[in-house]
């Protein structure tokens, strides 16, 4: 039995929602794993700096983060990770050693760079791998120390001859997610049993665990609709937009949901969702096969998410916030495009994820095993 060690970060929810799901699928295996959250466990003020700077940066200049994105996709300076790792290679090893860890995982690419540090400083041949949160392959993911890439993307073979990635170690898995209700259930029934009212046309409106986004001038533009609708804001951990939204006076019927645990109940239950294009977000609204609403994603790692799920017809974008009204109004009453967007997610989702890592990783490590 392997001793595994999910390394993740609580830097937006995604990441360790991510680890969640994989850990709980690999115990069903047999399989013993812990997840540590890695910038708390080198020092809580390291991570503190990164959640802070992440925050600010895509809240108070959200462009300069998109244009430091891109700009790596040309030029390396991302290796600067690498360099910042070196400094916690002791710390990170003591980890290693106190886990007995002989399989690591990374969710998070900053915590990918570290790990990449730590195996080429020590020397260690403990195997690593790396499972990507978003829809869309960077090549900022790429270390020679991986051993394996999982990743949502289909276009595997071009990026591994663009980067010169062995095809071998890259596998189109999806993005590990938890368990989602049963999609042959109708979403009345399960706005049933959320005590929601069922027969409503109901719109789900989020910015991830954090709750980040224009919730109340989306609210304000969704007024403009002509029908009510049920909306339900799930606000994550944000309490002072929870206060927000429970004293906005709308004619719809809004509900506002703070961190669940039945997150994927509510994108169940509801038409659509109404997001910004977070990885693990737009991976369980595809395995819920519930359609997509894009308004502002993060510049860079979100923006390419949502052209991904444009090109495969699953989702809409709002580029302005005057849209969103319009485009509701088609994709909750127009049910040929409603249906359409459906069909789409029902083709690209990939509920199994963390089923099909779990095995991969399983087969790599027989065959690692064998060779020894």
């Amino acid at each position: 039995m392997s001793q595994i060690t999910i390394f993740s970060a609580s830097i937006g929810n995604g990441h360790n929602e991510a680890s969640k799901a994989l850990k709980e699928q690999l115990e069903l295996e047999g399989e013993s794993v812990q997840i540590i959250d890695t910038f708390q466990s080198i020092h809580p003020l390291l991570h503190k700096t990164f959640l802070e700077l992440y925050l600010k940066m895509i809240e108070k200049t959200p462009r300069l983060w998109g244009r430091l994105y891109r700009y790596s996709e040309e030029y390396s300076w991302f290796l600067v990770m690498d360099q910042l790792g070196t400094f916690f290679c002791e710390k990170l090893n003591g980890i290693i050693k106190n886990q007995r860890t002989s399989v690591m995982i990374s969710t998070h690419p900053f915590v990918t760079a570290f790990l990449s540090k730590l195996k080429r400083r020590k020397n260690l041949s403990i195997p690593l791998y790396t499972v990507i949160t978003d829809l869309y392959l960077h090549p900022a993911y790429v270390r020679p120390e991986i051993d394996g890439y999982f990743t949502a993307s289909p276009h595997i073979d071009q990026f591994a001859n663009d980067y010169n990635v062995p095809i071998s170690q890259l596998f189109c898995t999806g993005i590990p997610i938890k368990s989602i209700p049963d999609v042959s259930v109708p979403r009345w029934k399960i706005r049933n049993d959320l005590h929601l009212k069922p027969d409503e046309k109901t719109v789900l409106i989020t910015g991830g665990g954090l709750g980040l986004g224009k919730y109340i001038e989306v609210l304000e533009k969704i007024e403009n609709l002509e029908d009510q609708v049920q909306v339900l804001c799930m606000t994550g951990t944000n309490k002072d937009l929870e206060q927000k939204i429970k004293n906005f006076t709308s004619k719809h019927r809004v509900h506002v949901i703070s961190y669940t645990d039945r997150f994927t109940d509510y994108l169940r239950a509801s038409d659509i969702i109404l997001s910004k294009a977070g990885g693990l977000t737009m991976a369980e609204a595809l395995a819920c096969e519930t359609p997509i609403l894009i308004y502002e994603p993060v510049p860079g790692h979100e923006e390419d998410n949502a052209k991904f799920l444009i090109d495969f017809g699953t989702a809409v974008k709002a580029e302005i916030i005057e849209d969103i009204p319009i485009l509701l109004e088609r994709m909750l009453y127009d049910e040929k495009h409603y249906n359409q967007l459906v069909n789409h997610a029902r083709k690209l989702k990939k509920p199994d994820a963390a089923k099909h890592i779990a095995y991969v990783i399983k087969k790599l490590e027989l065959a690692n095993q064998q060779i020894l």
